[in-house]
């Protein structure tokens, strides 16, 4: 009994935790620079899908690239890292990400397995990473395999939507190089986050 009040005590205390958090950052520049981004991937869906417009729907992918690149320098350079932006902006890269490759589906089927694959990763790798919360009360940023897998991704979904006219076996090998990032991310993120958890709940036994 006296655990399970313990247990509701620490989920309501990381629940106010996140409301002040949000309400402390979520207008600094580096996150401003997420919200802008996430504002793109409409604007990407829209010239890609309804207007055909390869070129300024890669532009897109560009820029969001440049942005991501950019909050993560300000925040680093200028002291305004935050939970918030450690939650957000990879947010804003996987949606992106799946928004790109969800609408390239069309031209290329070997994305189905690879938005599949994507999509279970980044369930798991939510799912584990609200489980750490929970246990320790922090957010974990991506780390770099996240970034270069991030990197690989978007670099191979600008080629295949600029790139109109590439040979289909190129393309397939380019979205296989990048579902082999894809699954070494998501093994290192399980490993980390498993080793948290189980010191976590260690510490939370011998504590008990």
């Amino acid at each position: 009994m006296d655990r399970n009040r313990d247990d509701s005590v620490k989920q309501v205390s990381i629940l106010k935790s996140l409301g002040r958090m949000i309400r402390r950052d979520w207008k600094t520049i580096p996150n401003m620079l997420s919200y802008f981004r996430l504002l793109l991937i409409p604007v990407f869906v829209f010239l890609y899908i309804d207007r055909n417009n390869y070129t300024l729907a890669a532009a897109i992918i560009l820029v969001s690239g440049l942005t991501d690149i950019a909050d993560g320098f300000i925040a680093r350079h200028f002291n305004m890292v935050s939970d918030l932006g450690k939650a957000l902006d990879p947010l804003a890269d996987k949606l992106t990400q799946f928004a790109i490759f969800i609408c390239l589906a069309e031209r290329y089927r070997l994305i189905i397995l690879f938005i599949c694959v994507f999509a279970v990763k980044e369930l798991m790798v939510a799912y584990l990473g609200i489980k750490v919360l929970k246990c320790t009360g922090t957010v974990n940023s991506a780390k770099w395999y996240g970034k270069i897998t991030t990197l690989v991704t978007e670099a191979v979904a600008l080629i295949l939507v600029f790139v109109t006219d590439i040979s289909l076996i190129i393309a397939d090998v380019l979205i296989l190089i990048s579902l082999a990032f894809v699954l070494f991310s998501f093994v290192m993120y399980v490993r980390r986050y498993t080793v948290i958890i189980k010191e976590s709940t260690d510490k939370g036994e011998s504590a008990g």
